[in-house]
């Protein structure tokens, strides 16, 4: 497994009632921060409703552990979480979830809005 040397912080999308007791979706963190390999992947460019929109794709990899064993394109990642005040943090949508190994790790391929 490569050198897990930066950080993400995993959220997925939970439903809370709000002040009335109407469910509202809101995204909760799975993880604080987790330590993470990261690898940017070929971006791509889309011509969608008379705009242009790119798309930056990345690789993370992460170890198993039961907090993360349902992953899904459902969740998101927030990328780098909590490094620095100075960086700005990007989120990133799970296309696909793979397992590495048996209970080693995962594979998470992601995409984020290039704005």
């Amino acid at each position: 497994m490569r050198t897990l040397d930066r950080y993400i912080q995993i959220e997925t999308m939970t439903s809370v009632p709000d002040t009335v007791g109407e469910p509202t979706e809101t995204w909760t963190a799975i993880d604080a921060r987790r330590p993470a390999a990261y690898r940017p992947i070929n971006g791509t460019e889309r011509f969608t409703s008379d705009q242009f929109i790119a798309r930056q794709q990345a690789e993370f990899i992460i170890r198993w552990s039961t907090d993360v064993s349902m992953l899904s394109p459902l969740d998101r990642i927030i990328y780098p979480a909590g490094e620095s005040p100075i960086m700005d943090e990007d989120i990133y949508d799970i296309m696909d979830v793979q397992e590495i190994g048996r209970r080693e790790g995962l594979r998470i391929l992601t995409a984020r809005r290039a704005e």
